[in-house]
């Protein structure tokens, strides 16, 4: 069995869960041999962007002469050639053409519900292209996240954009396996449609003054794919204490294109 045949018979065993909302956890997706490779070949710190004292880095992938309008894709091809081409194929053939789709399906309904409220609102002055019709949803080209001790990201929604997200875990053996997982909370409201596209990208649900509960936390174990319908009630997000750095992959199902920001 090839790798992308691994990975779609992988996926084939993922069931969907709806507490707190819908979501996916896949665990071994990758055959242990691919995931080791992508490891090794994780990008050094040096090629990230942002700040490594307040825990936050980012680097966005520019794969297939794809050049994202991201000012964190620059140093994505100063990569080895070898390496490169894995992480091409990760985030192409196995993101974009394996995962996206299995994704759109497993939470077409919440989908189906987004592109009903963006349709209704497609004349609205000011709104960006992509989020008017025809809409053609595609997983993006995703980043690479490091997080360290410190960081902290607050319950919240994604934009509007962003019809689903996928998280990869990339932890290596010697990294701390408390280094956190990504928590899901139940919200006691809904943060609607409406009141995202008001508000610009991410919504937190404090300031919407919706009060959360963590319902549980999906450890940061190595070879693991957590994948959920970006809702209004899709209340997510971490608290990182450990030392060192948490390793993952984010990417969206998303309505922009390869040349936007993501």
């Amino acid at each position: 069995m090839d790798l992308f045949e691994a990975v779609t018979t992988r996926l084939a065993t993922a069931e969907r869960r709806d507490d707190p909302f819908p979501h996916v956890i896949v665990d071994r997706l990758l055959p242990i041999d691919a995931y080791q490779d992508l490891v090794a070949r994780w990008p050094e710190e040096t090629l990230f962007r942002g700040d490594a004292a307040s825990g936050k880095l980012d680097l966005v992938p520019a794969p297939g002469g794809i050049t994202p309008a991201d000012a964190r894709a620059e140093s994505y091809n100063r990569l080895d050639d070898d390496a490169r081409t894995a992480w091409n194929r990760f985030v192409i053939q196995i993101n974009r053409e394996i995962v996206g789709p299995f994704l759109e399906r497993m939470f077409q309904p919440e989908i189906a519900t987004r592109l009903e409220f963006l349709q209704a609102v497609a004349d609205t002055p000011g709104l960006a292209p992509y989020l008017r019709p025809p809409y053609r949803a595609k997983m993006n080209v995703g980043r690479f996240m490091m997080r360290s001790a410190g960081f902290r990201l607050r319950p919240h929604v994604d934009s509007l954009a962003y019809l689903a997200t996928a998280l990869y875990y990339f932890p290596t053996p010697a990294d701390n396996p408390d280094m956190g997982g990504t928590t899901l909370y139940r919200a006691e409201g809904e943060i609607g449609a409406a009141d995202i596209l008001s508000r610009g990208k991410t919504v937190y649900f404090d300031a919407a003054g919706i009060e959360t509960t963590a319902v549980s936390t999906v450890p940061f174990i190595p070879n693991t794919l957590l994948a959920f319908a970006n809702t209004g009630r899709s209340a997510h997000g971490i608290t990182i204490t450990a030392r060192g750095w948490r390793r993952a992959f984010q990417s969206h199902l998303s309505l922009k294109g390869d040349a936007d920001h993501l």
